[in-house]
């Protein structure tokens, strides 16, 4: 009895060795363990039965269990090299990104709305050019005229209103004589090839050259540049478009900052481009703008008014005649 007394204690003692290994590497406690009985102990023979192990509670989740290989605890670990800082990425600014697209826009906005209205005066420009080529000569007789007949009749009758009228014509004349003496040399005629050219060399040197893409340090020579752009534009002066357009193939100009100040460039361009809208729709509504594009009219329209300017010169001589011979 006394060996099947020892048998029963190194099982007890064997359940409980286990059941505390298990405790330390699962989280849960371990279940219960029946009683271990062996069949050839009688009823009457007390056997020992190995206490319950209190229930450990994990502080932190439960990791798995790790099995190293043989001989690794004591293999030395080789050091892989000086630890690096790891590389901060920049992420990229979602709203500067959109700024740079919409200044992008407003450019070739601002571009293309002034190509228009220099393309709009330089109708208006031809339609003058012409008219003035037609009736400039009886034109100003006829104001010519007016002048000495208003002043004529303010100098018998001596009323206000006369010598009103008199005032406004000597203006009216000295107005068309300082036209003349300062008027516009006539725009050189271009076919379709160079007028195409014309447009596409202003577009390249004007998006090239615009102010609001270069760096400060470069913007005033940029707006020099650019005025002189313009200004070869509006004249359709080919070979001075040509000539700029080569010196700024050599110019070599850093490109404006990409972040600060994009926002303040966006703002300025928008009311650039609204002054520009409001110019062109405000030249669509002018009469003189309306008539300059119908060109087809142009020589009956002259050849009217030039009629109309003749009967009206004949007229104030006729009334000029008639003052005078009643003055004498």
């Amino acid at each position: 009895m006394d060996f099947r007394l020892s048998l029963a204690r190194i099982r007890a003692a064997i359940i409980r060795a286990f059941s505390d290994r298990a405790a330390t590497t699962v989280s849960v406690p371990a279940p219960r363990v029946a009683p271990v009985v062996s069949p050839r102990v009688s009823a009457e023979v007390p056997v020992e039965v190995a206490p319950e192990p209190a229930p450990v509670v994990a502080k932190s989740p439960p990791m798995p269990e790790r099995r190293d290989p043989p001989g690794a605890e004591s293999a030395p670990v080789e050091p892989v090299g000086p630890a690096e800082p790891a590389a901060i990425v920049a992420a990229p600014d979602p709203d500067a990104e959109r700024l740079l697209v919409r200044r992008a826009l407003l450019q070739g906005q601002l571009l293309d709305l002034s190509a228009r209205l220099a393309d709009m005066e330089q109708q208006v420009r031809r339609y003058e050019q012409h008219q003035y080529r037609t009736l400039g000569e009886v034109l100003g007789e006829c104001l010519r005229l007016r002048q000495e007949y208003l002043g004529l009749k303010a100098a018998r009758s001596g009323a206000a209103g006369d010598r009103e009228q008199a005032r406004q014509a000597d203006e009216d004349f000295d107005a068309y004589r300082r036209s003349t003496a300062h008027a516009a040399a006539p725009l050189p005629e271009l076919d379709d090839d160079e007028q195409d050219e014309l447009r596409r060399l202003y577009r390249a040197a004007a998006m090239r050259c615009h102010p609001d893409r270069a760096a400060e340090a470069e913007r005033a020579e940029a707006h020099d540049i650019f005025l002189r752009v313009q200004a070869a534009y509006q004249g359709r002066d080919l070979e001075s478009l040509r000539r700029i357009s080569a010196e700024l193939a050599g110019w070599a100009r850093p490109d404006a900052e990409a972040s600060s100040g994009v926002r303040r460039r966006v703002a300025e361009l928008q009311i650039q481009v609204a002054d520009l809208i409001l110019a062109v729709q405000t030249l669509q509504l002018d009469p003189a703008y309306r008539q300059a594009l119908q060109v087809e009219r142009w020589e009956a329209d002259f050849a009217a008014a030039r009629a109309g300017f003749e009967a009206e010169c004949e007229a104030l001589r006729a009334q000029i005649a008639q003052l005078a011979s009643r003055r004498a």
